[in-house]
């Protein structure tokens, strides 16, 4: 809880203005609210003993909406900035886990499931901002109504303060057993909300998988289960929370009862040290704290839920991306010409080394293949080239320059990647393939640019058919395109960039042979001035390249251009036999 609170601090302190107001207002109701039980005791005690005027009675009334007013006008103001404060931290915590989700390593994906985390950015986030927002104004307000309660109490009589203040023990011994219980079971609720949000997410990115197989009535039964089971966890909460209220009206009708007993005996005696008006606003300011005494347990049940949440949030917050900028990074390098070599580097992935000593070297603007058999490696060495994963062994170089001193930003504003599987968005085409390039002050001039290299791509031919063309929306993750269009999309999107290290990972394993010539005959104009790095199995793709490797468990056991390693008659020329094989009984 208190790293909690001192977490949230940095939040609130940006508002600190807003809340300092917030608090002496508060100050200003809770003064007020705790006078006008004085105000009418003494109106009471007027009428009693004969001296209240038709003249006075309208200076008390007069009085009372007064002070009311005057109370009511403090708290909607307190209302206005305070719980819109807590909207505004809502947003920067919610932009401060969006920035650090877009710098962790890619890794961290593969350990959280999308539901759960979207879960921690709705749910969890919310709970955060309730005790950020309402939490604070109504523990403030509490706190400061029962101060001048008390004081106005003990002002009264010291005795029968004492007495109504019997129940306190209570209601904390039952906060501080009741409260442990909430704090782990609102974790349990938590766990299972994100359980449901992950299978959610993932039946509606799969749906096509699931209607496929026609699984739709066991997928079914496998959210009610865990909804089942949320429902129950949820209920079980309810059962702990539940007896708050409760108990607290049972323990303040005992002390009301007390204090009826002995507050009016001491009222009737002889020599009663209470008048009946004092004895009135006593029971007015008693009956005044029973609502912060019972919002206490509301406000305890926000500040474990609050912190319960942050505690999840900041289990995000406290991870940190092993690719960054360090003492190490030279911020004045801000170019990339394309040059690249491998020092023996060496890596290993879950005890396994997947790369082992792996050497050559890329002069700027050449065009090279990379092939070999599955799980040989090849992707890693793209994802070492931008930097994705760092080797355990040996030395990366761009440029010269060790690739750890290149700011992770600049390395890869120059670096152009095709993955294997490329994710679109739910935009338009045109918008995809212009994704991450800065909007020009003339669209047509984007617009033009976003052509050409759709034509680059064998892509633009496939558009002019669609009836809105590069307006076209895609659904989600680019559904509505095929699997070559989707590749030749991701190619276009990499080629508008201008990148000086251009990497297609697999990029032409959708499209057939023909529109693969088509696609590489294009990219010939594009390849010019800038590295190529073409990552395929099948060999036709390196034809055009100026040196092939090949690698074999981890290491390169082949290098040489496409011709050389044909004629070397090791693994790469049976692959090409095969390959031309296959072309040939397909062609007839």
């Amino acid at each position: 809880m208190r790293q909690t609170a001192r977490d949230l601090l940095r939040y609130i302190a940006r508002y600190r203005a807003i809340y300092l107001l917030g608090v002496g207002l508060l100050v200003v109701s809770s003064f007020v609210n705790t006078f006008v039980p004085i105000v009418v005791g003494r109106a009471i005690d007027a009428f009693s003993d004969g001296s209240m005027t038709m003249a006075s009675i309208w200076w008390y009334i007069g009085g009372v909406i007064g002070l009311a007013l005057l109370g009511t006008s403090a708290m909607i103001i307190v209302r206005r900035t305070m719980l819109n404060a807590s909207w505004e931290i809502q947003f920067d915590i919610r932009r401060d886990l969006f920035r650090h989700f877009t710098r962790l390593d890619g890794d961290f994906y593969d350990n959280y499931r999308v539901g759960d985390l979207m879960a921690r950015l709705t749910a969890d986030l919310n709970a955060v901002r309730m005790l950020a927002g309402v939490g604070v104004f109504q523990g403030v307000f509490t706190a400061l109504v029962l101060g001048f309660t008390l004081y106005r109490m003990f002002s009264l009589d010291v005795g029968l303060t004492l007495l109504t203040l019997t129940i306190v023990p209570f209601i904390t011994l039952s906060f501080f057993v009741l409260l442990r219980i909430i704090h782990k079971r609102y974790e349990r609720v938590q766990e299972q909300f994100s359980n449901v949000s992950a299978m959610a997410q993932e039946n509606f990115s799969g749906i096509r998988v699931v209607k496929g197989f026609g699984i739709e009535e066991r997928e079914l039964g496998t959210f009610k289960s865990l909804n089942d089971e949320f429902i129950r966890r949820n209920l079980r909460l309810t059962k702990v929370q539940g007896p708050l209220f409760p108990l607290m009206e049972l323990l303040f009708g005992l002390a009301i009862s007390l204090l009826l007993l002995v507050g009016g005996r001491q009222v009737l005696g002889v020599g009663g040290t209470l008048t009946i008006g004092e004895f009135s606003a006593f029971v007015f300011l008693f009956e005044g704290i029973q609502w912060p005494l019972v919002a206490l347990g509301w406000i305890a049940s926000l500040a474990q839920r609050g912190s319960t949440s942050w505690g999840r949030l900041r289990s995000i917050l406290d991870v940190r991306p092993r690719i960054q900028d360090d003492e190490e990074t030279d911020h004045s390098l801000s170019r990339v010409r394309g040059e690249i070599e491998f020092r023996d580097v060496s890596l290993t992935l879950d005890g396994a080394k997947v790369l082992d000593g792996v050497s050559f070297h890329i002069r700027a603007g050449e065009s090279i293949g990379i092939t070999g058999r599955t799980g040989s490696g090849k992707t890693l060495i793209v994802n070492l080239v931008g930097r994705l994963i760092d080797p355990d062994e040996g030395e990366i170089l761009i440029d010269g320059v060790p690739i750890r001193r290149y700011p992770v930003r600049v390395l890869r504003r120059y670096i152009g990647l095709v993955p294997q599987e490329p994710f679109l968005f739910s935009d338009t085409i045109a918008q995809n393939i212009s994704y991450g390039v800065p909007e020009p002050e003339d669209p047509r001039e984007l617009d033009a640019r976003v052509r050409e290299v759709a034509e680059l791509a064998q892509l633009a031919g496939d558009v002019e058919d669609f009836p809105l063309g590069f307006d076209t929306p895609l659904g989600e993750r680019g559904v509505t395109l095929s699997g070559g269009q989707r590749q030749r999309t991701a190619i276009a999107r990499a080629i508008i960039r201008d990148p000086s290290i251009l990497i297609f990972d697999d990029a032409l394993s959708a499209v057939d042979t023909q529109t693969e010539a088509a696609i590489l005959e294009g990219l010939g104009r594009v390849q010019r001035g800038r590295t190529t790095i073409v990552i395929a199995h099948r060999l036709s793709a390196f034809e055009h390249s100026d040196r092939v490797y090949v690698l074999e468990e981890g290491r390169v056991s082949e290098s040489g251009s496409h011709e050389q390693l044909v004629a070397a008659g090791r693994w790469y020329a049976d692959m090409a036999r095969r390959q031309q094989l296959e072309a040939a009984l397909e062609e007839a």
